[in-house]
């Protein structure tokens, strides 16, 4: 299974912290613990059962060895699959954070969406077309293996060719946001015009087809096939998936050409970069109640944000000798203009760790602070306008 993570719309939240194994084209590579568990699966399930019943008279030993071999050759496969997006999605101007494999298969961590439906269906087939182009170069030297080759080799390859051509099946169910869910997106996009109204079509056919796994993967497990129990995990992720993603579209809906400027909360209060961490604490922190303070350099130019959580970690003897400056989240992405695109703005990974973002003039001075919560507020506005104008639709149509 892959599924694509893109900006503010956050497909879903991968369980455990990947971490990094390699950089290919420019583009980090990760790997989820779970991804562990699924490679020990694979290869437990092919060493205990394909293999030996595909090879008379093979070793534990040997099975095993090649079902290793075969579940790192699927993942490479799924890789090679991700790779087919993120390329493609760089090329139309999206950027790339990185590459996970994780317990369902891959996901590529994108920032933002595509510009038109055209760009979305050509990144939404390029995977496809990786894996496919996979099945079918193992299916050639399945068939030109002469009669001679060892049992060992043809099962290995066999086996690829009908793994990627389920990995293919299965990724273009119109599932959004499996890749034929994006391709159905961006079919609906061209013919409507609206990404919005679009996205929520084609989550809702996703969140169906998410439900019908689940079923009948339950039905199966109660049937006697612990296998089900499969089934209904990935139904799951992807009814949750579509879910996220709904969601997401109706906050890039209500936000796109909403200015931080429009959201930000004054006045903002700043804290000179030469003040000690103590200081900052007593003077700033205590009387204010604020949870962050800007930092800002002597020409008033904000250089940082600072958080209580910063000073807290520190000891008292720590706190008199250092400067908040020394301290202070220096990320420029904490630091954003009154005209920045508050939907733009919630794909900052800077801002979706702090939860917050300095809002300045053009010479660089502080002039307010955007928050999460600013953010949640006015999207219970946007849904209480968007209520008030149907009730009043409604009753005038009555």
């Amino acid at each position: 299974m892959t599924v694509r993570h893109c900006g503010s719309y956050g497909v879903i939240a991968m369980p455990g912290r990947s971490f990094r194994i390699a950089r290919i084209a420019g583009i980090p590579v990760g790997v989820s613990p779970w991804w562990l568990a699924i490679v020990a699966l694979i290869t437990w399930s092919l060493g205990a059962s394909y293999f030996p019943e595909e090879i008379h008279g093979i070793s534990p030993g040997v099975s095993y060895a090649l079902g290793l071999g075969s579940a790192l050759l699927l993942f490479a496969s799924i890789l090679a699959h991700e790779f087919g997006h993120a390329l493609v999605a760089r090329r139309a101007g999206i950027e790339v954070e990185e590459i996970d494999l994780w317990l369902l298969g891959g996901v590529s961590r994108m920032r933002g969406e595509a510009h038109d439906p055209d760009d979305e269906l050509r990144y939404a087939l390029a995977g496809p077309a990786v894996t496919a182009v996979i099945a079918v170069c193992f299916g050639v030297v399945a068939l030109l293996l002469p009669s001679s080759t060892p049992a060992v080799v043809r099962a290995l390859v066999e086996y690829q060719v009908l793994v990627n051509a389920l990995i293919l099946v299965f990724n273009m169910l119109p599932a959004f946001p499996l890749d034929g869910g994006r391709v159905l997106r961006s079919l609906l996009w061209r013919r409507s015009g609206d990404v919005g109204r679009s996205t929520a079509t084609a989550a809702s056919v996703g969140r169906g087809f998410g439900y019908v796994m689940i079923f009948l993967g339950i039905l199966e497990f109660l049937g006697g096939a612990p296998e089900g129990l499969w089934l209904a995990l990935i139904g799951f992720f992807v009814m949750m998936a579509a879910g996220s993603q709904a969601v997401g579209a109706q906050v890039q809906a209500a936000l796109s050409g909403v200015h931080a400027s429009e959201l930000m909360s004054t006045p903002v209060v700043s804290i000179p970069e030469r003040t000690s961490a103590l200081q900052a604490g007593t003077e700033y922190f205590v009387p204010y109640r604020y949870t962050s303070f800007p930092v800002v350099d002597e020409r008033g130019r904000a250089i940082g944000l600072v958080s209580v959580a910063q000073i807290d970690a520190l000891t008292r003897q720590q706190r008199s000798a250092r400067w908040v400056a020394d301290i202070a989240d220096r990320d420029p992405g904490l630091i954003v203009g009154g005209g920045e695109d508050v939907a733009r703005l919630l794909e900052r990974p800077a801002f979706a760790r702090v939860g917050r973002a300095v809002v300045v003039d053009e010479p660089g001075s502080p002039i307010g602070l955007v928050s999460i919560t600013d953010v949640q507020r006015a999207l219970r506005a946007s849904r209480l306008t968007d209520h008030a104008t149907s009730g009043s639709t409604h009753t005038a149509a009555g």
